[in-house]
């Protein structure tokens, strides 16, 4: 009985050992093969022309910063990115990108700009000074140039309209109160419904309630891990080599992104009163997405096609936000979605993200629609600093 014992704790110790020595094997290639595809990809975003008047060093050297950058908890919206200084790329400590903010001269009292998106407000594939906001600052400096205005980038990877409107409370919490809120969403809203099958979620909803309680559950940590080991990462990939898996497809596209759509109309909804009360000025800019843009380049066909199954869902949600009785009325609501209508060239750098040629000409865009409240802003600096004062004797 003892020898039997003895030789199933052998045996186990071995298998345990083998199981190590594979776990850390298939660590090293992965790793290995992580930093070669984001090395490809990196490559495909340079030969896909959306970078034709840029150093590819350069290039490069965006993407290499954009592969560190790493996120931490943050309370009420899941996560934030960590801070992070990089050539190209610059995160401060509350998880803000750098903008360039030309107009910045009064910065005790300058005009507030909000912007909140997803990794395409943040601009991933563009430098601090090209992003959206960048941009936008540039072209406010040139049409204002005696206005100071101060923008603050909330853009985070990820995030949704629904965490955007909780971004937006904890700063008037903060007494951090806007003067302009722009908020640029649609491909988030669409993402994370494919991804859990639902509308109105968060994106990786999902692993945020696989690590709930974890502390207090062993059968749930056994399971986390067993499912984030590289041995059930290369065991899903040869299912899914040997059986052609399929990407995750929605059962009910047309119900799902008519959910999509309510979500995305109630959100603009809740801001209303907000904004009334804080006396700001709302505008709720439907982003344009490669299935959106009417003329492809090559390599935009390309895309298309690797990201096929977001398609339908994609057009049918957007259709029926446009159509939404409460958006049609709406005047803070404006579809950008044809924003690169009229190029030729190459915007996207997969199905949603742009170089920095297309941020150029979504920030014209969102120039041009608040450009009258700027005005509106300057003519109520103007008179204020045109009234006498009064002396007391």
């Amino acid at each position: 009985m003892k020898g039997k014992i003895k030789y199933l704790f052998k045996l186990f110790g071995i298998v345990l050992l083998i199981l190590i020595a594979l776990e850390l094997t298939l660590g090293i290639l992965f790793n290995y093969n992580d930093n070669k595809r984001h090395d490809e990809n990196t490559q495909i975003k340079i030969a896909s022309g959306a970078y034709d008047n840029i150093d590819l060093i350069i290039v490069t050297e965006i993407y290499n910063e954009l592969h560190k950058l790493n996120s931490e908890w943050a309370q009420f919206v899941h996560f934030r990115l960590k801070a992070f200084k990089g050539k190209h790329i610059n995160i401060d400590d509350k998880g803000i990108r750098k903008t360039l903010n030309l107009s910045l001269k009064d910065s005790l009292n300058p005009i507030k700009i909000f912007c909140f998106g997803g990794s395409t407000m943040l601009s991933t594939g563009a430098r601090d000074e090209h992003t959206i906001p960048s941009e936008l600052s540039k072209l406010i400096h040139k049409s204002f140039p005696d206005l100071s205005v101060k923008i603050t980038n909330f853009g985070c990877l990820g995030y949704n309209r629904s965490i955007e409107n909780v971004q937006l409370q904890q700063q008037l919490l903060q007494n951090n109160i806007p003067d302009i809120v722009l908020f640029y969403d649609g491909v988030n809203e669409v993402i994370a419904a494919h991804q859990n099958n639902k509308a109105g979620t968060p994106t990786n909803a999902i692993n945020r309630q696989n690590e709930f309680q974890l502390a207090h559950d062993y059968s749930k940590r056994i399971k986390l891990f067993c499912t984030s080991s590289n041995i059930n990462r290369f065991i899903v990939y040869l299912q899914r080599r040997i059986f052609k898996t399929k990407s995750f497809e929605v059962k009910n596209p047309e119900e799902l992104a008519e959910n999509i759509a309510y979500n995305y109309v109630k959100n603009i909804e809740l801001i209303k009163g907000i904004e009334q009360n804080y006396d700001f000025k709302v505008f709720n800019f439907l982003q344009p997405n490669i299935y959106s843009k009417t003329q492809h380049t090559e390599a935009e066909k390309k895309f298309v096609k690797q990201s096929s199954f977001y398609k339908e869902l994609y057009t049918k949600s957007y259709d029926f936000i446009k159509k939404d009785a409460t958006i049609i009325d709406d005047s803070t609501f404006l579809d950008i979605s044809n924003a690169f209508n009229n190029t030729t060239k190459t915007i996207y750098t997969d199905f949603c993200h742009t170089g920095e040629f297309g941020n150029l000409l979504i920030a014209e865009r969102l120039f041009n629609s608040i450009k009258k409240e700027l005005e509106i802003k300057k003519t109520k600096i103007e008179n204020t600093q045109m009234e006498p004062t009064q002396s007391f004797q």
